[in-house]
């Protein structure tokens, strides 16, 4: 598997996310449903080590998270339902800041990503739209050689024009074999197209 986790607990004030335990066999892709509230967004958020979860085991590549050298993380590549982006950049900046975060950042797919999209290079991101926001995290995790993409509501706030643009990405993504995603939606039907797993 390229994602174990096993009996994940995080407790919030009045949320707690109790017991959870899944794989990602490596070249699938796993689709994650649950009610807005469900845990979703915690659960992701614990296997990329932004939320420290109170109790349960992680695993990638065969690793526990706490054992994940920065080559490792690299590996993973990630569009979350809040851009994660600096507001005041624009694509140029954000390629330049990558270039130093990244072993394995791609300038040129980066740009043709952009191109792609058509998103502008000189704009900044405070003037992008929700889905403009979401297609530059999507070229981003898609530019820097990453093994398994983990995705929190990708399509959100995407026309349906974009989202079956999205969906045709992650399907090129998939033509390789050693490749998986764990990809969280509300929109079932993008869901159906893609995935191998839905839990």
């Amino acid at each position: 598997e390229c994602i174990k986790v096993k009996n994940l607990r995080k407790i919030f004030k009045g949320f707690t996310l109790n017991n959870i335990s899944f794989d990602v066999p490596k070249g699938c892709v796993v689709g994650f449903i649950g009610e807005n509230g469900a845990g979703k967004s915690t659960t992701i958020k614990s296997i990329l080590g932004l939320v420290n979860p109170d109790a349960g085991q992680i695993e990638i590549f065969g690793k526990w998270l706490e054992e994940l050298d920065r080559e490792d993380k690299n590996r993973i590549g990630s569009v979350l339902g809040e851009t994660c982006l600096p507001e005041n950049l624009n694509l140029k900046d954000i390629d330049g800041i990558m270039k130093h975060i990244f072993t394995k950042w791609d300038s040129d797919k980066y740009f043709y990503y952009a191109k792609k999209f058509s998103l502008p290079l000189d704009k900044k991101v405070r003037e992008f739209s929700r889905g403009m926001r979401q297609k530059v995290s999507l070229a981003v995790a898609l530019s820097h050689e990453a093994e398994i993409l983990i995705l929190d509501e990708p399509t959100s706030g995407l026309d349906p024009v974009a989202r079956d643009e999205m969906i045709d990405l992650l399907y090129d993504f998939m033509q390789d074999e050693t490749h998986s995603i764990l990809i969280s939606s509300h929109i079932l039907s993008d869901l159906e197209k893609l995935c191998d797993y839905i839990l």
